[in-house]
């Protein structure tokens, strides 16, 4: 079972960016200072957006895959702990495994609470209340 973040919001950080270039060109037509303070702006936002575009957990039995800009590879019997954690933004789900190895993802991905239930399903863990 593969989860993602919504297209969405991808595309929604690419118009922002897109908005925020032409904005400042049209409105202000900066000088090289004007675009080199603008730059790690823009860049931060167009990576947020490749990133999120690019993003997939996938659950195949015993494994779980994370591709992304870091691909990764779990094993769900070296599951220890699944916490869901409270943030400004929304929830956070950190997966502990036996190598104290951590693996963090948040609730805007698609199924999020479905997610969570099955890997804590997965992992013959107990239901565990929010942390606040």
């Amino acid at each position: 079972m593969t989860f993602r973040y919504p297209k969405w919001l991808a595309y929604s950080r690419f118009v922002l960016a897109i908005g925020m270039l032409f904005t400042l060109y049209v409105a202000t037509n900066p000088k090289v200072w004007g675009w080199i303070l603008f730059l790690p702006l823009f860049l931060l936002i167009v990576y947020e957006g490749a990133r999120t575009y690019s993003y997939s957990l996938t659950v195949d039995g015993d494994r779980i895959s994370v591709a992304g800009f870091w691909p990764a590879q779990y094993v769900v019997s070296e599951i220890t702990a699944i916490n869901v954690w409270f943030a400004k933004g929304g929830r956070i789900a950190v997966v502990t495994f036996s190598d104290r190895e951590k693996l963090r993802f948040s609730s805007r991905l698609t199924d999020f609470e479905g997610l969570v239930a099955m890997l804590r399903t997965k992992a013959n863990l107990l239901e565990q209340p929010p942390e606040q």
